[in-house]
């Protein structure tokens, strides 16, 4: 992809103006709804503006503001917008004076959760189409009556009323992904029998209730669009025939200006916005369907994250508007730098999950590995610095991100790397195939090292002699896994026995194994990066017999919303997953484990060789021969070993050592 991403290249296409109603895009790139959680108290913050104004800056057509509760019914968490209360209108005002200095569109995603949701906060029932539950939350929801109905569709079309007084420029149905009005459309979801169930027309009913509603108070230069799925991929869930039905009937309301098209739901959570190890332009060819059955403009989202594919699915008329969520995320000036011909500086999305889906699924504001701005756009100086000169020990991710950062104020930088490669365990996990996307980040770091005229080293190990020289030195000399199979499980046993052995490595060993690894293979988890199941897939894509044990009670707790991704890569890789199992003692092929709970033996057969992830050690030994050299900053895991978006977020603010000219730089602590 990244290889594609020449400057002076044009996308004509996706650089258009377009039509949408009566308003005019000044381009087809939308950034699509989705949820940041920087509201508080259901009001627009500060963080929530420069987040927007940042991306509006940028260049994009349309940005839908995602998640806003259209109900008071709708309130199931914290961290979204109100939009159906009018003490949120003056900060929904100044959002829209902010988009709309850049000439960038406006709108609101008006959301309702339905059984998608939790009675916790609230101690209310959750009210959806039908009583039942869905496969994430669980909870049983009380059937929507009649008057609940009639209260939902009021209180939709005053919130759109309310964005309209506030100087929004339209609002945008969530009736996907198994959300609330989407319980209403699906057959799988929706079991009523009365006006509100059965035939598709009565299913969407709901939907063309509401934008009758809302029509009837807003003007009709306002614009209406409506998120449905193009599939909502399960059984007894509607298809993309059934999409071509909803979409036709809805266009036929006269009310609708575009159709916004998604895909699945909690049952398959969270597929519409997948990681790495799924396609890309999932839903493209959904749209396209559609896209043939209706006159309104369509839009398509979920991993179109490549500017070059955006333009092909536009110049094949497989859409009209193209989502690109996650791409400006990591790049919120993508826009301006493919108009500019600058598409080479892009900052790749690399769909690791690990800043958006996996902050905002665990409860707090949204993040991104890639870009660690996020969240803290008028947190960091940009500016330039004086002549200071950097020297930086390590060219993994962090590494590599503060040789950048640092080039980009005006620093000289050298960066020393002891492999004849850049990466690092980065690199090595990119070899991995549903892991491969982390290599574009690589790729963009060492691009932007070449445009910055950074000067790299590789395969030279740096000395305090080496490092004399510089203002500022950065240690970025990464970790050490540890060898001897400890874990908190037992703190009493300092290493397993057997550890020693020939035929036992740790996962970073299997990449460039120092002896071949067997067949069949015990892979033991005990770690929070992802090394273990990452070595395993590896493993396996290799032709090796993989079983994997992991002490904890389920397999890859660290990957939060990607553990069903997970788990579903590694069974149809083959791998024999066994949590809550961990080694007692290692023989020649012989393996003792048990059960974590029990105590009682498990009997695994014999294995070849057996792999051991159950943490790391920082690799400290240049930073204590420094010494106390005030010069010296440690960033990434060889501060402390963690997770990509930490090594990315030290890298950025190693630069803080830099002093600035003419202004002072805040320092934002990391939550992380």
């Amino acid at each position: 992809m990244i290889d594609s991403w020449h400057d002076g290249l044009r996308l004509p296409t996706l650089m258009s103006p377009t039509r949408i109603g009566s308003r005019l895009a000044k381009n087809r790139i939308v950034s699509p709804p989705h949820g940041t959680y920087f509201a508080e108290g259901g009001m627009v913050t500060d963080k929530q503006i420069d987040y927007y104004t940042e991306r509006a800056a940028g260049g994009v057509g349309m940005i839908v503001v995602g998640n806003m509760s259209a109900w008071s019914r709708s309130k199931t968490g914290g961290g979204q917008n109100y939009a159906f209360s009018p003490d949120a209108i003056e900060g929904h005002r100044r959002l829209s004076d902010a988009v709309h200095a850049h000439d960038a569109l406006l709108l609101a995603q008006l959301w309702d959760g339905g059984r998608q949701g939790s009675s916790r906060l609230s101690h209310l029932p959750l009210l959806s189409a039908s009583p039942l539950p869905d496969t994430v939350v669980r909870e049983i929801p009380k059937q929507l009556e009649e008057a609940e109905i009639d209260d939902m569709i009021t209180s939709f079309a005053r919130s759109a009323a309310l964005m309209e007084e506030a100087g929004w420029d339209g609002v945008e149905l969530l009736a996907a992904q198994g959300y609330g009005l989407a319980q209403f459309l699906s057959p799988q979801m929706n079991h009523r029998q009365d006006h509100w169930g059965g035939s598709p027309k009565d299913r969407v009913r709901v939907v063309t209730e509401i934008i009758s509603a809302i029509r009837s108070v807003v003007s009709r230069a306002f614009l209406v669009g409506v998120r449905i799925n193009g599939d909502d991929m399960i059984a007894g869930g509607n298809t993309p025939a059934d999409a071509v039905v909803t979409a036709t009937l809805l266009e036929a309301t006269g009310g609708v200006d575009y159709l916004n098209i998604s895909g699945a739901s909690n049952e398959n959570y969270p597929l519409w916005i997948a990681d790495m190890g799924h396609e890309t332009a999932m839903f493209v060819d959904a749209a396209r369907t559609i896209k043939d059955a209706v006159s309104i403009p369509v839009m398509v989202a979920t991993r179109i994250k490549d500017p070059l594919v955006a333009e092909t699915v536009l110049a094949e008329g497989a859409t009209d508007l193209v989502g690109m969520n996650r791409a400006l995320i990591a790049d919120p000036t993508m826009p301006r730098k493919i108009a500019s011909g600058h598409l080479s500086q892009v900052r790749p999305c690399i769909s690791c999950n690990q800043g958006c889906v996996g902050k905002t699924a665990a409860g707090g504001p949204m993040e991104c590995t890639v870009n660690p701005r996020v969240g803290f756009e008028r947190a960091f100086f940009d500016g330039r610095v004086g002549r200071q000169t950097v020297a930086v020990v390590g060219a993994g991710p962090a590494g590599m991100q503060a040789a950048v950062v640092s080039a980009e104020r005006g620093a000289e930088v050298v960066v020393f790397e002891s492999r004849g490669t850049v990466g690092g365990q980065l690199a090595l996990a990119a070899r991995c195939t549903s892991r491969s996307e982390f290599g574009l980040l690589i790729e963009h770091l060492k691009r932007r090292m070449g445009q910055l005229d950074v000067d790299v080293r590789l395969g030279v190990t740096a000395n305090a002699t080496d490092l004399e020289p510089f203002d500022h030195v950065f240690l970025a000399t990464g970790s050490l896994p540890w060898r001897t199979g400890f874990s908190t499980h037992r703190p009493d046993v300092p290493a397993i026995p057997g550890h020693d052995l020939p035929q036992v490595f740790t996962a970073i060993d299997v990449f460039d194994p120092p002896t071949p690894v067997g067949h069949r293979v015990l892979v033991a988890e005990d770690d929070f990066q992802g090394h273990a199941t990452t070595a395993a897939e590896y493993l396996t894509q290799n032709g090796h017999d993989v079983t994997l044990v992991s002490r904890s009670t389920s397999v890859g707790l660290w990957s939060g919303a990607n553990q069903e991704f997970l788990y579903k890569r590694l069974r149809r890789a083959g791998v024999d997953l066994r949590p809550h199992t961990w080694i007692d003692a290692i023989g020649e092929r012989v393996i003792d484990t048990y059960d974590v709970f029990s105590g009682a033996a498990v009997d695994l057969g014999e294995f070849d060789s057996v792999v051991l992830s159950t943490g790391s050690g920082v690799n400290d030994r240049l930073y204590r021969e420094l010494g106390s050299d005030n010069r010296v900053v440690r960033i990434g895991d060889c501060l402390a070993p963690r997770r990509l978006d930490n090594a990315m977020w030290d890298g950025l603010h190693a630069s803080d050592r830099l002093s600035l000219v003419g202004s002072p730089l805040t320092v934002v602590p990391s939550d992380t």
